[in-house]
């Protein structure tokens, strides 16, 4: 008895100990992260902005302006009535063509992207691919697709293939595959290995492992990372559509530089209830995959 007490004490003391180490490192973790926190307030100038000098007052009449004069009792009443949601939307069969020509650019983007991403993403996960070469050549690859602004790829696509969703496309496919590579080798090696080493005690070959013991158990994580990253560039498209690159983008354009306010804020209406739509149909997708009956 007095050496299982000995015992006991000697495991609570270390775990004790333990604990206060731990302590101490998320204190200084947390610490560290404040100090680098102010100093990047101290050095971006926020904190020589005077708050009080009108800042909220701009805000708020810009928030002001965004919004449409709309009237109760002209509400439901025609496109040519002031006050009606239809006059807001005046332009409705123009920015759902043009958001159709968004969706068609990320949609091929994203598509696109993962099918060069999945399979270089197995040659850059560590747990199935012992080349260390090999999988640093891919993992810096991925690093320097990422690492292209978009807007900068969307100007040089523009210069090379003109103005258009060609260039708006493109940009998406190298600006995720980077993103994708790198979601898809990480989600690799956190695979269960021993699957594949039941695939080659049965004497497949290294194609066979990865697509009966890898693939199988992360289809819902892979198609869960394809169908945020389809959201991510929707939002993308968007934007890069202001730079030339086609879809509603460049209404949103025309909104700013005529100073369109509510203009803009319904067509980011129109573009937040179409990623609502996509979320809920690749949450639908990603329940059928995995099985689940939650709805």
């Amino acid at each position: 008895m007095a050496d299982e007490a000995v015992i006991v004490a000697a495991f609570e003391s270390d775990w004790q100990r333990r604990q206060r180490r731990q302590r101490r490192l998320q204190t200084l973790i947390i610490v560290g992260i404040l100090s680098i926190l102010t100093v990047s307030v101290w050095l971006s100038g926020v904190t020589e902005t005077n708050v009080s000098d009108g800042l909220f007052d701009r805000i708020g009449h810009f928030l002001h302006l965004m919004l449409p004069h709309l009237t109760w009792d002209a509400l439901f009443a025609g496109r040519g009535t002031p006050g009606s949601l239809l006059s807001w939307f005046y332009a409705l069969p123009l920015w759902l063509a043009a958001i159709k020509q968004t969706v068609e650019m990320a949609f091929v983007g994203t598509m696109f992207a993962g099918l060069i991403a999945l399979p270089l993403a197995f040659g850059a996960a560590a747990n199935v691919n012992r080349n260390r070469l090999v999988r640093q050549i891919i993992r810096r690859g991925f690093d320097a697709l990422r690492s292209i602004p978009d807007i900068i790829l969307a100007l040089i696509f523009a210069a090379a293939f003109s103005i258009g969703p060609v260039a708006g496309a493109l940009t998406i496919v190298v600006s995720s595959s980077g993103s994708l590579g790198k979601l898809f080798s990480e989600a690799i090696e956190s695979a269960d290995i021993r699957a594949v080493e039941s695939v080659r005690a049965a004497g497949g070959n290294w194609l066979l492992q990865m697509r009966f013991g890898v693939a199988p158990q992360l289809l819902p994580q892979f198609m869960s990372y394809w169908l945020l990253r389809l959201e991510t560039n929707l939002s993308v498209a968007a934007a890069l559509g202001v730079v030339g690159a086609g879809g509603i983008g460049v209404e949103l354009d025309h909104a700013i530089s005529f100073t369109d306010f509510s203009t803009y804020l319904a067509i980011l209406l129109l573009l937040v209830s179409l990623i609502f739509i996509i979320d809920l149909l690749s949450e639908w997708v990603r329940h059928r995959l995995i099985g689940s009956g939650a709805r």
